[in-house]
């Protein structure tokens, strides 16, 4: 956990973070928000900092210090005037909302206010949704909520009509490739990985078991031998490409990646390639080569192969066999 998740919330939403302490300033927060948008976009820490301000005893320019008593409990989630809540498995269930309502229905233990944080409100049951809804509608004492959601439309919409809903913008290159850094990515892979998303989770899931930097080794060899024209691109496919598809999403991660370094031999042959956003420097040479040998319309040609593929894996066409059928057409195309 951050040691300091205010400033967390400053980094990333430094206009909305403001604003949200200007309102606790004049204590004009509403009673219910659903805050929205891309994960990682820092709408736990934008909530948590709201509450933290709430709460903080030694308040700074504004600001929660991040270091009293209150802002220390709050961040360690052991504070009882403010209740978390995140998903239990695959959803926040009935009995986790029962436990919300009861909480709403005490007076605050410290103070008058509390503050109500549920994260992946979207993974709410229909009934657990329901439960929550009456308290939302009608709140009692000096109450807050935070409903957390990267997508308001799987929210109920009688519960989004009972919110005031904030959208999270994209945060920044700047901040992302610092998170990014801060997590331990490989420099190497940062401009990749930022080309191809902007969630968090996404990367975070990409990149357990190494699975990213295999992928990204094995499409950098596949790439290498269709710039020497070599026949091995074919059965490099099922030899070490098809290890590590196992399901839909890396499918498309693979092609993304595939459609990547084309784009990225695209810009060198076009001289639009800033040398810190390279998302394949272990290669560069070879991603020169082909900018070199190939010819725009031979380079266009192969990238429009690639894009073609999306429509195919979306009607459940054998994955191997699209890749492989797109290699020798490139193949031919380079040979030409």
């Amino acid at each position: 956990m951050s040691d300091n998740i205010a400033s967390d919330a400053k980094i990333k939403q430094p206009k909305l973070f403001e604003q949200f302490m200007r309102l606790v300033d004049r204590n004009e927060l509403s009673h219910a928000y659903l805050f929205t948008g891309e994960d990682g976009a820092g709408q736990n820490a934008v909530a948590m900092g709201v509450a933290m301000r709430l709460f903080c005893t030694n308040v700074k320019d504004g600001y929660p210090c991040g270091k009293c008593a209150e802002c220390t409990r709050i961040m360690n989630h052991d504070h009882p005037d403010v209740v978390i809540t995140k998903p239990d498995g695959l959803s926040i269930k009935v009995d986790q909302i029962r436990h919300v309502k009861s909480e709403f229905t005490k007076s605050a233990m410290e103070g008058s206010k509390k503050a109500f944080i549920i994260s992946d409100a979207d993974k709410m049951t229909t009934g657990a949704a329901n439960s929550l809804l009456k308290f939302i509608e009608e709140p009692t004492g000096n109450v807050v909520s935070f409903l957390i959601s990267q997508n308001r439309n799987l929210i109920l919409p009688t519960i989004v009509s009972r919110t005031q809903v904030v959208e999270f913008p994209s945060i920044g290159k700047d901040v992302m490739n610092q998170e990014l850094r801060k997590s331990g990515i490989l420099p190497s892979q940062i401009n990749l990985l930022m080309s191809m998303t902007n969630s968090l989770s996404e990367i975070k899931r990409w990149q357990a078991d190494n699975w990213f930097s295999s992928l990204q080794e094995v499409v950098s060899k596949w790439f290498g031998y269709l710039v020497k024209g070599n026949l091995m691109a074919m059965p490099y496919i099922q030899m070490a490409l098809m290890p590590l598809i196992t399901n839909k999403e890396r499918q498309q991660v693979a092609l993304s990646m595939m459609i990547g370094v084309f784009d990225e031999t695209l810009e060198i042959k076009y001289g639009t390639l800033k040398k810190d956003t390279t998302k394949f420097p272990d290669i560069i040479s070879e991603t020169k080569q082909a900018a070199q040998e190939w010819s725009s319309d031979q380079l266009m040609t192969m990238l429009e192969e690639l894009l073609n593929t999306r429509g195919s894996l979306m009607v459940n066409v054998n994955f191997q066999n699209v890749i492989e059928s797109v290699t020798l057409k490139m193949l031919t195309i380079v040979k030409s």
